[in-house]
Parts: structure tokens; sequence; C-alpha cells
């Protein structure tokens, strides 16, 4: 009898090491690029700027600069800027995540149609434990003729969202389970007019690109033995042991 408290006692301080639904995100650099940003006069093209730090939005942390302003000049007059600002928001006694994106990608001055361009690209990538469902929220970009793509892939998966021609505003939603999930992005501007969308819109040409996180479930695949799922079996095993000892002895 002894023998079995011990294991239930054992057991139940195991049972804490069960892992809950978590969701990390963090922004990365696309393959093979060096930066986040690219202009081009129609004849050089440049990179710049840079993520900063470990690239993760701090839970309810407010809005931080993950891609800091950042600018060249392609022809002394002009120049091309981009940014990205991010924020992570866990509401309150939930499990769920919302993971907010603004970017930008922009020039000083109204460029010449069809011989600058600049653009801002790079992805989340989120490590996911449990079962949820997600929606993603797509601004229209604020420019006229400014374009910003996305493609929500699950890594050594299928694709579950994307947005190849990016002029307008798009909503998309599905259910997820444990995995590697990147949200790619590119935001471009310059091959266009350059004319504002309507008075009043920001002269700057952010637009923002949100996914949402609600929770469902935790991941019960069985894929991944679980720690307190090994705790029971080796607590069996102890105990038979210490039976079959007690039954010769």
């Amino acid at each position: 009898m002894r023998v079995i408290l011990l294991c239930l006692v054992m057991l139940g301080g195991l049972s804490q090491l069960a892992p809950a639904a978590t969701i990390s995100s963090v922004l990365k650099l696309n393959s093979g690029a060096s930066n986040p940003g690219l202009a081009t006069d129609g004849v050089v093209v440049q990179n710049f700027g840079a993520i900063t730090g470990t690239g993760v939005p701090p839970s309810n942390g407010g809005v931080v600069g993950l891609i800091p302003g950042a600018s060249v000049s392609l022809d002394g007059t002009k120049t091309a800027h981009v940014k990205a600002d991010a924020r992570r928001a866990d509401p309150i006694n939930t499990q769920n995540v919302e993971v907010y994106l603004t970017t930008y990608a922009y020039f000083n001055q109204v460029p010449t149609a069809g011989a600058f361009r600049v653009t801002n690209s790079a992805h989340w990538e989120f490590q996911v434990n449990g079962n949820y469902g997600w929606e993603i929220k797509a601004q229209a970009p604020q420019f006229t003729g400014a374009r910003r793509t996305f493609s929500f892939e699950k890594v050594g998966g299928p694709v579950l969202a994307s947005d190849s021609v990016g002029s307008g505003a798009k909503i998309e939603a599905g259910t997820l389970s444990s995995g590697t999930y990147r949200l790619f992005y590119t935001h471009t501007n310059g091959d266009f007019d350059g004319s504002l969308v309507s008075a009043g819109q920001n002269p700057n040409g952010s637009t923002n690109l949100d996914i949402y996180f609600t929770f469902q479930s935790e991941d019960s695949s069985g894929a991944v033995p679980e720690p307190t799922s090994l705790a029971v079996f080796g607590l069996l095993g102890i105990g038979g042991a210490v039976a079959k000892w007690r039954r010769k002895k």
C-alpha cells in the first residue's frame, strides 16, 4: 500500500511536466536573403535594413520595431524606406495568441513609374504545440498599385492560405495542429504611380498583416510521449518490481 501511495505522490509531481498548448513567434529573413529591404532605380539593386535582436515580439509587451526604419539613396534626391512594427497580444485567461505586423515600403518622393522599386520582405515562424483555429487579416496596401502578397505554410506540409496578387484586403481562416508554420510576406512599392488611394491615407504606405490563433485543445496525437506518460510507465514498472520482490520475500 505504501508503495502505491509513493507512486501516486511521484506521479502528481511529474504531471506538472506535461506541456501545455503554446505558440512561439519570431520574425526571420527569407532563405537566401541578407536583408529584409531591397531597392532599385532600374539599374542598381541595393539591399538594406536588418531584423533587430531576436526578432521576437514580447507577449503583451507593446509595439516593437522588429525592422527599424532604414533607407537608401537611389539618385541623390529619392530615398527608399522600409521598416516593420510588431506586437504580440495573448488575451488574459485564455490560451489564444494574437500577432500584429505593420510593414512599410515607400519613397520620400513619388518615383518615376516603372523605374523605381522598394521591397520589404521577411516571414514569421511559429512553433505550435496544440490544436488551434487561425485567422489572417490582410489590410489593403495604402498606395495605388502597391502590393503586399503573403503565403501561410506548414513546414513539410501544405500551403494553408496565400494571396499572390496583394492589391486588396483579404481574410483567410482555418485550423491547424502541432508543427512549424511560416507566414511569408512581400510588401512592394514603386512599379506604379505611387499616389495615395485617397486623402487622409497613411503617407508612409503602411499596411497590416495580422494573424490570430484561437485555442481548441491540447495536442493528443500521441506521436511523442509526454513526460507524464513516460512517468506512468516508469512508476508502473517500479511498482511491479517491488510487488514481485515482496512476494519472493
